[in-house]
């Protein structure tokens, strides 16, 4: 299913990214166990990793953003690649949920108000790019990005994301993004929608879809730049483990083999153990 849109709009000014990512953030909550307020973090971090995915220029390219605050949640990690294939985790899965505590106030919760957000980029010139930005003390995602787009970037965006949490259940999540390009008017800039009324077209992209939410909201008639599907997709394998176990050096194995009686990897993003045995090892270094 395409579940993420990019067009222009404003006059062919502003580049405009719609995404329905509630099957993505579903996905985390099963492999995770996530309770209700570490969902909408990790959640809401997935979902604008899609359109940071979307905006790599080639698909075998990657992405990865660690938020570090000084939250509940502790550090939440994404990563994705220009094929939007999402994974992610939170530092503490289950962050208690209280009682009438609205879905803004359990993100805040999660993240705090200081620390960093960092970018790791593969852009394909040998040496990735590494950028960084403080936490802005709103304790949200949404301003997060906006603050790294703002200050590394130095390409201000408007973000929006929603992840709507029923009970433990994502009934739905997504984002509406606006960046306006360098060559973007006064006018135009001065006619953007609030982040208030951002905030509702993206609530509206799980009624209308992103395609319709675009013609709706934002009176789309320029061709679409792409129409593409994001998933959730760890590429963690007994296979690629196997080859990390080998560039670590038989040695080195074989003493970890001596001290625990089998090598135990655990992958972080989609929560798998993988075990090796010396028969195991033995077969890596024929």
């Amino acid at each position: 299913m395409k579940n993420v849109l990019r067009t222009l709009v404003y006059e062919d000014e502003v580049s405009l990214t719609l995404i329905d990512s509630t099957e993505i953030v579903r996905e985390a909550i099963r492999l995770h166990s996530l309770t209700r307020p570490s969902a909408i973090a990790l959640g809401k971090a997935l979902t604008v990793m899609v359109y940071a995915g979307a905006c790599l220029k080639d698909p075998d390219r990657s992405i990865s953003v660690s938020v570090r605050g000084n939250g509940e949640g502790g550090e939440i990690s994404v990563s994705g690649n220009g094929r939007l294939q999402m994974r992610g985790y939170i530092g503490n899965p289950v962050v208690p949920a209280l009682p009438g505590e609205s879905d803004e106030d359990a993100e805040r919760r999660c993240l705090g108000s200081e620390g960093t957000l960092t970018v790791i980029r593969d852009d394909g010139y040998g040496r990735p790019f590494v950028g960084s930005c403080l936490l802005p003390d709103s304790g949200l995602i949404d301003r997060a990005f906006e603050a790294y787009y703002r200050v590394s970037e130095q390409l201000p965006a408007k973000i929006a994301s929603v992840v709507r949490m029923e009970g433990e259940n994502c009934a739905f999540a997504g984002a509406a993004v606006l960046q306006p390009l360098p060559f973007a008017s006064e006018k135009v800039l001065n006619s953007l929608p609030t982040e208030a009324e951002l905030g509702e077209i993206a609530e509206q992209i799980s009624a209308l879809g992103p395609g319709k939410c675009a013609q709706t909201y934002f009176s789309a008639k320029s061709a679409v730049l792409e129409e593409r599907e994001a998933a959730y997709k760890c590429n963690c394998s007994r296979e690629y483990l196997s080859g990390v176990l080998v560039s670590l050096g038989k040695e080195e194995l074989e003493d970890i083999l001596r001290k625990d009686g089998e090598i135990r990897v655990h992958c972080h993003y989609c929560n798998t153990d993988y075990r090796f045995t010396r028969e195991d090892v033995d077969k890596l270094f024929p």
